[in-house]
């Protein structure tokens, strides 16, 4: 290695990131696009160096992006602000599937990232499946049953996915979410990030997480009316023995809304903090935000039906992380008013 490429590789250790988001960082790097799920936007930011916060909590239903928004914070990291981090997975065989599954892919096929990290399967011993180096920084992939894993070395980045499925203890070590905050200790820049589908109400890691937040949720304007509120599942309504014709109702002016609209809402939503003198930013959002397909779509109906929600005859036998449960009254009892231009 010549002496240029030495102070180049220095240069880009030590100065200061870039005033960019990791929102935007996502968009320009490839295919991604978030505006197709616009309530990703702030979750993402609040990831950025420049967002005062170092603990980030997400509670979400199933099949929302939570992965993918671990995948653009772990890009953004390597191309853009480098340094030591831990991704701790339940199990181990979770954490070989995100390498192989979705890290991978992303290194092979992001050209700003293309390069920084060598290939496994290559001679190079400091990259493994579970561990991997880069300029400035690392990946370190750990389950959560591994004391050894959770402790091996000091981290900045410490991102717990699906905390509720973690053990209670490390082997004898004790919690492994607080076994591995504490990793980021000598990090005045750390970020913490917790995320989960919940699953036992009041039994629930994420669901702490979120209650010592600010608690955000995210409200969407009614097309008819302009009423921002949380989407809850006693609104959706469907004649009795089908499901797969259900609609939302509007709590403010009881009008119908159909699935085409939905993309609309999404667009004109915003975040509210029920909690903003916390320091911890959290965020709450179930499956009925989703942009993509869950349940089944009647045969009859086409692409442009307007009767399409997702199928609450499915969807109201799945795990608390969707149910009405979740939300808690104070949230949901008093929406705001403010008239937005229908769609």
């Amino acid at each position: 290695m010549c002496v240029e490429e030495i102070r180049m590789q220095v240069v880009d250790v030590v100065l200061p990131p870039p005033g960019i988001t990791v929102s935007r960082s996502a968009d320009e790097r490839g295919e991604w696009r978030t505006d197709r799920a616009p309530y990703q936007r702030a979750i993402m930011d609040a990831l950025s160096p420049s967002h005062p916060c170092e603990q980030v909590v997400l509670m979400s239903g199933a099949q929302l992006g939570k992965t993918s928004i671990l995948e653009n914070f772990i890009g953004y990291i390597i191309d853009l602000d480098p340094g030591p981090l831990l991704l701790v997975q339940p199990r181990e065989a979770d954490c070989e599937a995100f390498s192989k599954d979705r890290l991978a892919p992303m290194l092979r096929d992001c050209a700003t990232l293309r390069g920084k990290i060598a290939d496994a399967r290559s001679r190079d011993s400091n990259n493994t499946i579970l561990h991997k180096k880069f300029t400035g920084g690392s990946i370190t992939m750990s389950a959560a049953s591994s004391p050894a894993g959770l402790a091996m070395r000091s981290i900045r980045y410490c991102l717990l996915d699906e905390v509720d499925r973690y053990p209670a203890s490390a082997g004898s070590e004790g919690d492994p979410v607080n076994l591995a905050v504490t990793r980021t200790a000598n990090f005045w820049n750390r970020k913490i990030v917790l995320c989960s589908t919940p699953t036992v109400k009041g039994a629930s890691r994420i669901e702490a997480a979120w209650l010592e937040s600010n608690q955000q949720t995210y409200w969407v304007p009614c097309p008819m009316c302009g009423a921002h509120q949380v989407l809850r599942w006693g609104n959706v309504e469907w004649p009795e023995g089908e499901p797969d014709r259900a609609q939302y109702r509007c709590e403010r002016c009881g009008q119908t809304i159909g699935e085409h609209q939905k993309a609309w809402m999404l667009k004109n939503g915003e975040w509210r903090a029920a909690r903003p003198d916390r320091g911890t930013t959290g965020f709450w959002i179930n499956s009925l935000y989703s942009p993509w397909r869950i349940g089944n779509r009647p045969k009859h109906c086409g692409s442009t039906s307007t009767r399409y929600w997702p199928n609450p005859g499915t969807m109201r036998r799945r795990p608390a992380s969707i149910s009405p449960n979740c939300w808690p009254a104070a949230n949901t009892t008093a929406p705001s008013f403010r008239p937005v231009p229908p769609s």
